[in-house]
């Protein structure tokens, strides 16, 4: 009896809950923006269309999203700088947009490479010309290409080579007019100026001779497949070309 009597307010809390649920679906949605939302412009690994307008040379696009607010200095993915795109592509009038509106200009990608060691890289005499003037550091070094200096003297581009040495530009042992040893067997070898780059290739001039005075036989290929040393070997003063590798000794006095 007691539980006949509970049936019709079980029917009638059943009915109530199936009428809310079925308001809820029926009422009105708020309308969905018509794209995905766009992420701040200037979070750390966001593709915008700075990056893309400054590699292109899109000023217009590159100015309209300076307006917009977004930071100049937001890094795409790979982590690199609109400026550092800019340079790589020899870019000069998004360049200077971009350090118009606050762009820094020593920001390095992860692999420590600079807008001024791309530009250098890529042979951009202009850019790199814009960087120096806009006090770009010299001497930043970048994993497997060094400074922009190096760079340049390794690729051939005497050009830039020597504006970054006017501006005061240094390798780190491996420059025009540096010291640097050749000693890539047991100590011995030799040291000299160098007096020209050529890509891999070191024009040095002989300054020294170090523990092969009664000669020695080093690897062909760091000696022009001489002796050094000896009576039928090389010697002070004179000059020889080298490949980069054998400099394991560099920026050092003999």
């Amino acid at each position: 009896m007691l539980l006949t009597s509970k049936r019709p307010f079980l029917k009638a809390a059943v009915c109530t809950v199936a009428l809310l649920c079925l308001a809820f679906v029926a009422r009105p949605q708020e309308p969905r923006p018509a794209g995905p939302s766009r992420a701040p412009a200037a979070a750390i690994g966001t593709e915008t269309l700075l990056h893309q307008a400054a590699r292109a040379g899109d000023l217009k696009l590159l100015q309209t999203r300076i307006r917009q607010g977004v930071n100049p200095d937001a890094r795409s993915p790979s982590g690199r700088t609109a400026l550092l795109e800019a340079a790589a592509a020899g870019q000069l009038q998004s360049m200077r947009i971009l350090l118009s509106a606050g762009a820094r200009v020593n920001i390095a990608s992860p692999d420590g490479k600079t807008p001024l060691i791309a530009a250098a890289e890529h042979n951009h005499a202009d850019a790199v010309q814009l960087l120096i003037k806009a006090n770009a550091d010299l001497d930043l070094r970048s994993r497997g290409l060094g400074t922009a200096l190096e760079v340049s003297e390794r690729m051939g581009y005497e050009q830039i080579a020597e504006m970054l040495r006017k501006a005061g530009a240094r390798t780190f042992g491996r420059s025009v007019g540096d010291t640097v040893c050749v000693r890539p067997w047991g100590g011995d070898g030799y040291c000299g100026v160098v007096e020209a780059i050529h890509k891999n290739h070191y024009q040095i001039r002989i300054t020294k001779i170090v523990g092969c005075l009664n000669g020695c036989e080093p690897k062909p290929e760091c000696s022009a497949g001489k002796p050094v040393g000896g009576p039928d070997g090389l010697r002070t003063g004179d000059v020889i070309t080298t490949v980069s590798w054998c400099l394991t000794h560099t920026g050092v006095e003999p």
